[in-house]
């Protein structure tokens, strides 16, 4: 991890000097006013080597929201692609599904900077898991990142590389909007979005409009490797990182009884499919047509869910209100420091 240094030390330029001795007319800055300013840095300089907040220590402050799919809701989707690129007509099915979240609405991820101490948040990291926690009957967690982009899962049919295939063995045909949960497509679930981070007290906001998710450090799958039967070959496959470790341009003071929401806004729609449709989504060949899946269900029932993590990453920085445990202050114009 690469970390932006923030310059602290003043670079000294030189004084060019415009007077009568056969220079152009112009303006000279006096003894005085060079005094007054060495001593303005002095005692910033003092005040900086002496405030309580010159050495911090490194905490995270996290937030997160669990979406359960809506199994009282079921939705009907005519034409299922399950092998998008080659867009076979045997290939496309009907599917019933249950809604986690939906494309265009906006949820809002609650996070708490409590005491003590103030927080100076410098790096955001956000990461979406999705799965399921029971299979089969059985405790066995199946919860997983998703991607932001567009992958193929490793199988005889999907690219060795780990990405969409190249030009050579096919192309990207269209962008399917509704993603549901399962191994039983060529092209894994991904969700790209739309984010933003509100201050709920004053109501201040880190941009006047929609970030995009690339501009985000978001939670990647692990590299992996796939045998091709074939050619009688292993193959390594690796998912990269397309987005760096969010930076704040400057590090965001949040006060020991901050509010903040993180705004998610996914642009594609989540869903499981729904109990009663018999596709089943998970099995032991991954985007292969027709796919033999395994009962998964729990009781009868199918409920996934996708978790959305948000972090902030930064240093935490304590005084003697914290050591008194006085809380947070707000300033007033009549009685100067109120609790």
């Amino acid at each position: 991890m690469t970390r932006r240094t923030i310059p602290t030390r003043v670079v000294e330029t030189g004084r060019l000097a415009r007077g009568s001795s056969g220079q152009g007319v112009g303006w000279l800055q006096s003894l005085a006013s060079r005094a007054r300013n060495l001593r303005a840095q002095l005692v910033g300089i003092n005040e900086r080597l002496n405030t309580p907040f010159k050495n911090g220590f490194m905490s995270c402050v996290m937030g997160e929201q669990t979406f359960i799919a809506n199994t009282a809701r079921t939705l009907a989707i005519a034409q299922f692609p399950v092998r998008p690129d080659n867009i076979p007509a045997a290939a496309n099915i009907a599917l019933l599904v249950n809604p986690i979240f939906l494309a265009g609405e906006t949820y809002r991820i609650p996070i708490m900077f409590t005491p003590p101490g103030v927080f100076h948040a410098q790096f955001l990291v956000v990461g979406i898991e999705a799965g399921f926690t029971t299979f089969a009957n059985n405790a066995r967690p199946g919860v997983t990142p998703l991607n932001d982009y567009r992958q193929q899962i490793l199988g005889l049919e999907a690219s060795r590389f780990g990405f969409v295939p190249p030009p050579d063995v096919g192309t990207i045909r269209y962008t399917w909007q509704r993603q549901v949960l399962g191994n039983f497509q060529t092209v894994m679930p991904f969700i790209p979005y739309f984010w933003n981070i509100i201050d709920e007290k004053s109501g201040r906001q880190y941009a006047s409009d929609w970030m995009p998710h690339g501009a985000l450090l978001n939670t990647r799958g692990t590299a992996g490797s796939v045998s091709n039967a074939v050619e009688g070959v292993a193959v390594s496959t690796a998912t990269n990182h397309d987005s760096e470790l969010f930076e704040f341009d400057t590090p965001w003071q949040f006060e020991r009884d901050a509010q903040v929401s993180f705004l998610f806004r996914p642009i594609m729609d989540l869903y499981q499919i729904a109990t009663e449709d018999p596709q089943l989504p998970y099995g032991d060949s991954p985007g292969e047509f027709p796919f033999i899946g395994v009962n998964d269900r729990s009781g009868g029932r199918r409920v996934q869910q996708a978790t959305v993590r948000v972090e902030f990453h930064g240093a935490r920085y304590y005084t003697g209100q914290d050591v008194l445990k006085d809380g947070a202050f707000l300033t007033s114009s009549d009685n100067g420091r109120d609790r």
